[in-house]
């Protein structure tokens, strides 16, 4: 029996487990084999792996530092964001530290004390409530069933998160897209992190990222669409807008949520809470979500920690202000992707930094 079971080994699993007390019996599990070298056997999460200002702070409140190895270049400053269809471009200063993705949820879980119990290459299959707090079960890495029992159970399993689909049916989900992204060589692209607007194509944003001496090159299109056509008609016409892109290397795909309400937002209660995704807390903006899976893993920490009993109500106060953020991102959102408005505020230059001319072949992008 344990006290808490965290479904989910991201960066707000991760998190959680680290700042946990001592006191408490605790499980991590995550379905990937970190275990295994990065690569092996392990499905790699298609994020375009930027911390983006408030993620390195909320590093800093929780004093850490990002190690060299899970850098990765160039290291970016501004963000060049091109509107496809009418073809305008707008540079905006914004501070990034790029990062290996990978490296970094594996660096976060190394942090994990060795009091936590954890479990790699686990897949949940099913929760069941009682009186005495959870039933989970398991799909284990030889293909076999496991179950164990604890007093509370997260799931910050992100955006497709079972967790919360079986301790709550009733509450509203946000909205599923798919976020497909693929690794190019660089060819002639110059450097820059890009924000992509397409009506056309999703009613959501597209970007360009350099990284490690390749291009990473994604979309977020409804989950419905024909995700796979989109993402090579989006290629396309960056390839057609003049994007030096170079022969693709691989491609892979993810679900992300992007609330637009507050009813969307779920913490949990009765002895099952959520963070990071699973819980609705990412940027519905830009779909930033490694702050809100650090922050809301950091507040959940907290509460537990005064006590399994009241955990879930102490929860929920404390994270207001981070939902709160996430209300004033979808405000901030309707403005962006109204196509009229994002093309007046994009004309007015408000909140640019002068341009510069643009080499042949540069995308352009942004978001925060």
């Amino acid at each position: 029996m344990y006290d808490i079971a965290i479904i989910g080994a991201g960066p707000a699993g991760s998190t959680l487990a680290r700042l946990l007390s001592t006191r408490y019996r605790t499980l991590l599990v995550d379905r990937r084999p970190l275990d295994r070298p990065a690569g092996v056997g392990c499905l790699a999460k298609p994020c375009g792996g930027l911390l983006a200002p408030s993620a390195q702070a909320e590093l800093a409140r929780q004093g850490l530092g990002v190690p060299s190895h899970v850098l990765s270049g160039p290291q970016l400053f501004a963000v060049r964001t091109l509107d496809l269809p009418t073809r305008l471009e707008r540079i905006y200063q914004r501070f990034y530290t790029n990062i290996d993705r990978e490296a970094f949820d594996r660096w976060l879980a190394s942090l994990v004390p060795d009091g936590v119990d954890r479990v790699w290459g686990w897949a949940m299959t099913g929760l069941e409530r009682d009186a005495d707090g959870s039933f989970l079960r398991f799909r284990t890495a030889e293909g076999g069933s496991a179950g164990i029992r604890a007093t509370i159970v997260v799931g910050a399993d992100g955006a497709s998160s079972l967790v919360r689909r079986l301790a709550f049916p009733d509450v509203t989900a946000p909205r599923r897209y798919a976020a497909v992204q693929a690794v190019f060589e660089l060819g002639s692209a110059a450097p820059y992190y890009g924000a992509i607007f397409d009506e056309e194509l999703t009613d959501y944003y597209g970007w360009t990222i350099p990284k490690g001496g390749g291009l990473l090159a994604g979309i977020a299109v409804t989950a419905a669409a024909d995700v796979n056509a989109v993402f090579d008609e989006y290629v396309d016409r960056l390839t057609k807008h003049g994007f030096g892109i170079g022969a693709e290397v691989s491609r892979s795909s993810a679900a992300i949520v992007r609330p637009t309400r507050m009813s969307h937002l779920c913490p949990g209660h009765d002895g099952v809470m959520l963070a990071g995704e699973a819980a609705g807390f990412i940027s519905p903006s830009s779909a930033e979500g490694i702050s809100y899976a650090l922050s809301s893993a950091s507040t959940l920490a907290g509460a537990i920690n005064g006590g399994l009993d009241d955990a879930a109500p102490r929860y929920r106060t404390a994270v207001s202000p981070l939902a709160l953020t996430v209300g004033i991102k979808a405000a901030k959102s309707a403005a962006i992707y109204a196509a009229s408005a994002r093309r007046l505020i994009m004309r007015s230059g408000i909140g640019a930094i002068a341009p510069q001319q643009r080499p042949v072949g540069a995308p352009g992008l942004s978001m925060s």
